[in-house]
């Protein structure tokens, strides 16, 4: 995208297809969380209806977006213009934002219920590469001045109106779903209600805290440097934001595995299942991201202008830290999450917001952008040990033995080899040895440490031609 907007444009673009996240999130009630975590207790096998879930999957969102709706028609300018920096060009694509936010909440929901069985590769090319696909056609359309960047917007609002239509499809492809209510299986069964209120409320109240996280580290730079800095360090996210891929594919197969583990009291295959995915999650994301900071002077390099965004550079390794915090905790926060101790989530995101206020206080003045980025890491630090800290508490279990030392010392390893691999003045023959160089030595060493049952296995079947995923 740089390369055909202005800084200023980059800025605002990101910030509509965040804030409309964001707003989506907040209408969903909470609804992706709670999926997973009831659909075990409305599951029937016999019967695609499973007690009328789908009426709830859907319904619980509209009433969701009655509710926002309320809201920005009392406040919406203002609350868009705080969220971003305070000023007035933001409201000029409200009309953009509302209807990505109803795409985005139905996509959301959809694809959380595609997860509850086990279908979620689908899905997931669409949202990744089928997005990342019609972006890709209109940034050459945009580059060619065959429509401006106003157009650019409202056709992003089309495709992933597609994506959401197509998603819709294969859900009902998979299992033949009914939007008919069963109130009688709630009647018999009040524990559910009771438990879903309860459950609800507290998803609700945590929820203003991600509103505030996910827009903090955007409100910080805006401050600082208003769209022109905020389009370098969005820039910096976007391509950092890559390390969590894994977390996009696994997450879903995994929440609704967990839950029911949970729901059956499992604890050993609990332990099993969440220790292989944090494992295999955080490999996978350093394995990017280091992919990412041996190539980041020559990414910049193939920008047009990027010597406006390369001041961003050391953003992406401190967000991309941040984001292998994050794919180490999440699996223990689903955890938390399908667990009578959720409650705890409220105490949680506590500790995170005073984490990376107190950082952007002291870290922002000296180091600037730099300084946001440490902050969004040293949120998912009290994240992370927040989140074990509960689990061992609770179920005595946890996830940290030699291996993660073995993998935290590897990651430095190579970040150390990364200044002694040379550069060439041809970007393209800097991308292909620094990329040769990596992906030997990490995956060389991954395979010989052991560090992943499942990623060895893996290797030995692409070796022997008999390839699989997990």
């Amino acid at each position: 995208m740089p390369k055909v907007f202005q800084p200023a444009e980059v800025g605002i673009s990101r910030f509509v297809i965040d804030i409309s996240g964001v707003l989506a999130g907040f209408a969903s009630l909470g609804i992706a969380y709670s999926m997973s975590r009831f659909f075990p207790k409305f599951q029937d096998k016999n019967n695609s209806y499973h007690h009328g879930f789908t009426f709830w999957v859907y319904s619980i969102p509209i009433l969701g977006l009655v509710l926002l709706s309320v809201v920005l028609l009392i406040s919406g300018p203002s609350i868009l213009n705080l969220l971003k920096d305070g000023g007035s060009n933001t409201t000029n694509y409200i009309h953009v934002i509302l209807p990505l936010t109803v795409i985005m909440l139905f996509t959301v929901v959809t694809e959380q219920y595609c997860a509850q069985f086990g279908r979620i590769v689908v899905v997931n090319i669409l949202r990744e590469n089928g997005l990342r696909l019609i972006n890709l056609i209109l940034i050459v359309l945009a580059w060619n001045a065959v429509i401006s960047f106003n157009q650019f917007l409202v056709w992003l609002l089309i495709s992933y109106l597609a994506v959401l239509l197509v998603d819709i499809m294969y859900l009902f492809s998979i299992n033949p779903l009914s939007f008919r209510p069963d109130f009688g299986f709630i009647k018999n069964h009040n524990f559910i209600k009771n438990d879903f209120f309860a459950f609800s409320g507290i998803t609700i109240l945590g929820s203003f805290g991600p509103l505030i996280i996910t827009r903090s580290d955007y409100f910080s730079v805006s401050i600082a440097g208003g769209d022109k800095l905020l389009g370098v360090y969005s820039t910096a996210l976007s391509i950092a934001i890559m390390t969590e891929l894994p977390k996009r594919v696994i997450l879903p197969l995994l929440q609704p595995i967990i839950s029911k583990l949970i729901h059956e009291e499992k604890w050993a295959e609990l332990k099993e299942v969440v220790g292989k995915g944090n494992i295999n999650q955080v490999l996978i994301g350093m394995f990017i991201l280091l992919g990412l900071w041996f190539n980041a002077d020559s990414i910049y390099s193939l920008m047009p202008n990027g010597e406006l965004y390369k001041s961003g550079k050391f953003v992406i390794l401190i967000l991309g830290i941040a984001k292998l915090i994050e794919l180490f905790s999440i699996l223990p926060g689903i955890v938390i999450n399908n667990s009578p101790y959720y409650r705890w989530n409220l105490v949680v995101i506590a500790v995170w917001l005073f984490a990376i206020f107190m950082t952007y206080h002291l870290a922002v003045p000296i180091w600037g952008i730099n300084g946001t980025a440490l902050g969004v890491a040293a949120g998912y630090a009290s994240f992370a040990v927040l989140n074990t800290i509960i689990v061992y508490k609770y179920y005595k279990i946890h996830w940290l033995d030699i291996s993660w030392i073995k993998i935290l010392i590897l990651f430095l390893t190579m970040l150390v080899i990364h200044h002694f691999v040379p550069y060439f003045e041809n970007v393209w023959l800097n991308i292909f040895v620094r990329s040769i160089a990596l992906v030997s030595l990490f995956a060389g060493l991954v395979f010989g440490l052991k560090l992943s049952k499942d990623l060895n296995n893996t290797a030995m079947q692409l070796i022997k031609g008999k390839f699989r995923w997990f």
